[in-house]
């Protein structure tokens, strides 16, 4: 009742009461005012301006009690909005002291709202107080500020934290109050680490093994490239990666093409991985063999989203696999020559001593002499053959490797001189010795010689050099200036019967390939038509 004594309403109601009485009693003792006309409706004014002011004044009290149930329920709707998000809510004044915080921000940082109250955040890293201050600065004059920082938890231990503080105005536009609105991000950040350790260490796996990682997509789009392309093909990555698709199909051997085509141009989404085998070449212009694994790659809808390609150098599995083939051949070889080669020399014999018997009885003997010879000749293959057949049993012993160049080069002189061809050694002097049976060794370098001689039907030089490769061996190179050889041809040089020869039976560099096997050495051809043949001879020392 007190409250309602002091309401401005209750004064206005008090007054008019007193006032409406008054008026009504001047009127009726004074006739004459009532008998005026335009008198007459004053008590009507009058009384309906009362009822008009008790009526407005009755609305704005009503008002007022509904205003305050709406700024009641308000209040209510900010305290929920404020206690129930999960990110951390603290309204600061200007200053920076804070007034309010929510639970989210109490669980944050470990502190009550008691211990908070009045005071500046004491969680944040004093190390960046310059910076801080600067955005709070930037919010005094009126703008947003937010960033990520690390703040220190009540118990010590650092929190990430991304915050945005906000301004809030009075109706004369100035800053009042500062809200800041925070984000836990520490697990965030521990997730980010892993994966940035996880990263890092599939990059330093792919970026230092030898198998080659690619990764492209349907559109030709390359995504990764490992650096081991650069180890294997010599490519710098940013140039493999910018290649387009048929820059990249010119770096496949045109015989191999088709095949590749045909894989990367399969519906991968209806198939799964699978495996080929190509040339692609070097940088330097070479061919290296590549065995290449492709996996598809889908998306979560089951379409194909990119085709992983895992590769590696096979080059020297595939000369294995050669040198395997070769061999079963030798053993092909030599098992028909056990069987035969004892029943060709038996009949030879008895023909041989036949033509003789007949040539001296014979008055023009030309045709016994062609038949000596081609005796001779099957002679001279069937003792091939049985050195296929039965190797001899090798005798090692420490030689230099020099000198037996030089026998050679002796031996073979006079034959050298009858076709107009000339030996020109370039030997070091100094090349260690090696373990060899020198014999045995002999026969290889006559072999690659008298080859070289036939080469030179016309004449011409014969050049014969050595050099050390590295500390464990050395290489002896015999070079011609003969017609060459198809470089197609070159591959399958040393098989059994295959010659680039008219008269030649292919077994001299068959067994010159099983001698080098037996030293542990190797022989390789390179050859370009017009220009002459080089053989290099490798051995261990």
């Amino acid at each position: 009742m007190n409250r309602i004594g002091y309401h401005p309403l209750f004064i206005l109601v008090l007054f008019l009461a007193g006032w409406f009485p008054f008026t009504l009693y001047l009127l009726a003792s004074n006739k004459q005012l009532i008998n005026t006309p335009h008198l007459s409706v004053i008590p009507v004014i009058l009384g309906g301006g009362i009822i008009w002011l008790l009526y407005g004044n009755w609305r704005t009290f009503h008002r007022g009690r509904q205003g305050g149930a709406d700024l009641e329920q308000t209040r209510e709707l900010l305290e929920v909005l404020l206690q129930h998000p999960t990110d951390a809510i603290a309204i600061m004044d200007a200053e920076g002291r804070i007034e309010r915080i929510n639970h989210a921000y109490a669980e944050l940082t470990g502190y009550t709202e008691e211990m908070l109250l009045g005071k500046k955040q004491p969680h944040l890293h004093k190390k960046r107080s310059e910076d801080i201050q600067a955005m709070y600065t930037q919010v005094l004059q009126g703008s947003t500020a937010s960033g990520c920082e690390t703040w220190v938890h009540q118990n010590g231990s650092p929190l990430a934290v991304s915050y945005t503080l906000t301004p809030v105005f009075n109706q004369r536009g100035e800053v009042v109050r500062i809200i800041g609105c925070s984000r836990d991000l520490t697990e965030r950040k521990r997730i980010e680490q892993e994966l940035k350790a996880s990263k890092a260490n599939y990059r330093l796996i792919t970026e230092n093994m030898s198998d080659m990682i690619f990764v492209y997509q349907p559109s030709g789009n390359v995504l990764y490239a490992s650096a081991s392309h650069t180890k294997q093909l010599g490519y710098p990555i940013h140039e493999l990666v910018a290649m387009k698709p048929d820059e990249l199909a010119g770096l496949i051997h045109p015989d191999d093409l088709a095949m590749v085509a045909k894989v990367f141009t399969r519906d991968w989404e209806k198939c799964s991985g699978t495996t080929t085998v190509f040339r692609i070449r070097h940088q330097e212009g070479h061919w290296i063999s590549i065995e290449s694994r492709y996996n598809p790659i889908l998306d979560e809808a089951g379409r194909l989203d990119s085709v992983m390609i895992v590769s590696r150098d096979v080059s020297e599995v595939m000369h294995t696999k050669e040198l395997l083939r070769q061999t079963d051949k030798l053993s092909a070889i030599g098992q028909l020559a056990a069987g035969i080669a004892h029943e060709i020399r038996n009949p030879l014999t008895s023909l041989r001593g036949f033509v003789q018997l007949l040539q001296a009885s014979l008055a023009d003997p030309r045709y016994c002499e062609i038949m000596l010879a081609e005796l001779d000749r099957i002679n001279f293959i069937v003792s091939e053959l049985l050195v296929l057949a039965k190797p001899k049993q090798m005798k090692f012993q420490d030689k230099k490797p020099t000198q037996i160049i030089y026998d050679v080069i002796s031996l073979l002189e006079s034959q050298a001189n009858m076709n107009n061809v000339i030996f020109h050694d370039h030997l070091e002097r100094s090349l260690p010795t090696i373990s060899c049976d020198e014999n045995q060794l002999k026969q290889v370098f006559i072999n690659v010689c008298k080859n070289a001689i036939e080469a030179l039907p016309e004449g011409g030089d014969i050049y014969v050099e050595s050099s050390r490769l590295a500390a464990s061996r050395i290489r002896i190179s015999i070079r011609d200036t003969g017609k060459g050889i198809d470089p197609i041809r070159i591959p399958r040089l040393g098989e059994p019967f295959y010659t680039t020869k008219e008269n030649g039976t292919g077994l001299g560099l068959m067994v010159s390939y099983r001698i080098l096997e037996e030293h542990g050495g190797s022989l390789t051809i390179e050859s370009e038509p017009e220009k002459g043949t080089t053989v290099h001879i490798t051995l261990p020392v």
